[in-house]
């Protein structure tokens, strides 16, 4: 079945003189149209109630095709706005759907009738034997009810855990570690909730990075690839992007502070080369930038900006 069916394409939309293929044309045309009646489920192309993990994974996957800068070099004429717009509310739903509490809230909301009154009720029922438990418990003895209450946010947190639900995981995780600070079960489980929703916040600030950057705000996007940098310090593409936004926004201290950090967090990794001498180069440092960027094609050829810098640094001391 045609995916566009029903949807009317504006022939001269279809005909505008761009640097894209008819069926590229199709779907940017598609999704823009359908965004006024799109959910976030919608945007993302995920059935309702999806999990975390399969939002993030979704949104990796549409960026692809709906990032402006996935289009370098191209005539996109009026499709650059396009692109734009379906970017931002891909952003929005990722935001949204990423997002433990805001999830929550949006999957109630978007929920079928019959659907909401399962939920409801379950909630309730949930509640009501919770209640119950812990009563019961806490007449036994406070040492029970403390091992119950252990007991039942480690099952929580590793139902989390599995959900991708990872800051909820940490949150009862470490309550539990809190309350039993010699299991080493409930240690291990803590730690590894920490470290994911480290590398989550990373990449949602990271993504937050990327947008800011496609919109030109290079500030805004500084501060939110430093936000990644600073939960995941190894995050190399965080720190690389930081460099390029800072010296956009005129900083090229900083950017080769950003860039050496990308290198030491991959130091066989071309990109951070290609920025750490971009940095160097901004500053005057010329052998330096032509050693970094030489590193930088040597670990990746395909590197077109440091090829470019590259020739004509070689070209000056020729001059």
């Amino acid at each position: 079945m045609d995916r566009y069916s029903g949807f009317a394409f504006d022939p001269a939309d279809l005909q505008e003189d761009v640097d894209l293929g008819a069926e590229r044309r199709r779907e940017i045309l598609f999704a823009e149209g359908s965004l006024p009646r799109w959910t976030h489920w919608d945007v993302l192309g995920l059935p309702w109630n999806a999990p975390v993990e399969a939002a993030r994974a979704a949104y990796l996957e549409k960026v692809k095709v709906f990032h402006p800068d996935r289009y370098p070099g191209k005539r996109l004429g009026s499709y650059r706005a396009r692109l734009e717009k379906v970017f931002r509310r891909l952003t929005e739903a990722r935001d949204v759907l990423a997002d433990e509490a805001r999830r929550a809230a949006y999957v109630r909301e978007t929920a079928p009738a019959d659907e909401f009154a399962r939920m409801e009720l379950r909630k309730l029922e949930d509640e009501r034997r919770s209640e119950e438990r812990r009563a019961r418990l806490a007449r036994q003895s406070p040492l029970v009810a403390r091992a119950a209450r252990v007991a039942d946010l480690v099952r929580r947190g590793k139902e989390s855990l599995r959900a991708g639900q990872v800051v909820q995981a940490a949150n009862d995780l470490v309550l539990a570690q809190g309350m039993d600070p010699q299991n080493a079960e409930v240690a291990a489980l803590a730690a590894e909730a920490r470290r994911r929703a480290a590398v989550q916040r990373a990449g949602d600030a990271y993504e937050r990075g990327l947008a800011a950057e496609a919109m030109g705000a290079p500030v805004k996007a500084l501060a939110a690839f430093r936000e990644a940098l600073e939960a995941d310090p190894r995050h190399a593409r965080a720190a690389a992007g930081g460099a390029r936004a800072a010296l956009t926004a005129g900083d090229a201290v900083a950017a080769r502070a950003l860039a050496e950090a990308a290198v030491r967090a991959q130091p066989t990794a071309g990109f951070a080369h290609e920025a750490l001498g971009l940095a160097l180069e901004a500053q005057g440092a010329r052998k330096e930038a032509r050693r970094a960027l030489e590193r930088a094609v040597e670990l990746d050829p395909k590197l077109e900006q440091a090829r470019e810098r590259l020739k004509r640094l070689r070209w000056s001391f020729l001059g």
